[in-house]
């Protein structure tokens, strides 16, 4: 899908699946409330919620496959509780320009870079990043490249260099060699997660699994990317704060896997268990997230 067609989807309200999809998720109220705006040549699209001027300003990494429309309501009751909250597509996911699916983590912590320039004009108070699954990981690497960023809260944070079990280990290593030679052959997504049973229980379940917009096959040169970023947090402490929440019932990841980073990073991260919670909070349990999320970024920027 090019930049047109992605860019047509946000302003075609008439587009029956859209519609029922903003529906189920109940986003109009919340995409009501965004300015959305385009960054660099590429077409990287942002989405802004907008507190006050003096307010702390938090920029949102989607996870997986996903952009940040979909975390609407999220990001919309976020920024009631004080924050101008700014989501970003990444490139190639939902409506920002390039290829399908294709970024690297240098890529994405230079249009991080670039937001705060472009926000810094705008707003004053302090920056912060949440990233939400794999946007936790990229949301440790741009602050680890810019000392702007004074907090950094992560839904989940799983570090290649802490593989979760031996199969993590080996596929990651596959991957890497992989790219080497076939750097944008695609890889299916739905042969590692089962998104269908991820969100099983959410009313728009089988909307998202079905949105064109929502990436589901990567180009191995993003997954190599990602899994075999090197983060300096296992190797030394950084001025930013740091937090990890972590559903006791994740189905992605066990709650031991982040007490295992807490650990063994020589960076300090605090762990924020939510109790009876799973992976797919942003949709699943949305007003305890923005709670814990809140509270922990106001108590630290």
């Amino acid at each position: 899908m090019n930049v047109r067609v992605r860019h047509a989807a946000l302003t075609q309200e008439g587009s029956k699946d859209r519609e029922r999809l903003r529906e189920k998720l109940q986003l109009q109220p919340w995409l009501e409330k965004r300015q959305a705006f385009r960054l660099g040549s590429d077409g990287v699209h942002c989405e802004l919620y907008e507190y006050d001027v003096a307010a702390p300003t938090v920029i949102f990494l989607p996870g997986i496959g996903t952009y940040c429309e979909l975390y609407a309501e999220m990001l919309g009751k976020l920024s009631a509780r004080g924050f101008n909250v700014v989501g970003i597509d990444l490139p190639g996911h939902g409506y920002s320009g390039g290829p399908r699916g294709l970024y690297t983590v240098p890529q994405v912590c230079d249009y991080v870079s670039q937001l705060i320039d472009h926000l810094q004009q705008r707003f004053d108070g302090p920056f912060a990043v949440f990233g939400y699954s794999i946007g936790a990981l990229l949301g440790v690497a741009a602050a680890e490249q810019d000392e702007r960023l004074e907090a950094v809260l992560c839904g989940t944070l799983l570090l290649p260099d802490i593989a979760p079990d031996f199969v993590h280990q080996m596929g990651w290593q596959w991957t890497h060699a992989s790219a080497m030679f076939f750097p944008y052959m695609k890889v299916p997504l739905r042969m590692f997660v089962d998104f269908e049973l991820l969100l099983a229980s959410h009313p728009a379940g089988e909307e998202i699994n079905n949105d064109p917009l929502v990436v589901f096959d990567y180009p191995l040169r993003t997954l190599s990317s990602v899994f075999s970023q090197t983060c300096g947090v296992l190797k030394q402490a950084y001025p930013f704060k740091s937090a990890i929440i972590h559903g006791d019932r994740d189905e992605v990841l066990p709650l031991m896997y982040s007490k295992r980073v807490v650990e063994q990073c020589k960076h300090p991260f605090e762990l924020l268990e939510m109790e009876r919670c799973g992976h797919m909070v942003p949709w699943l349990r949305t007003d305890k997230l923005v709670d814990v999320a809140a509270n922990w970024l106001l108590e630290n920027l």
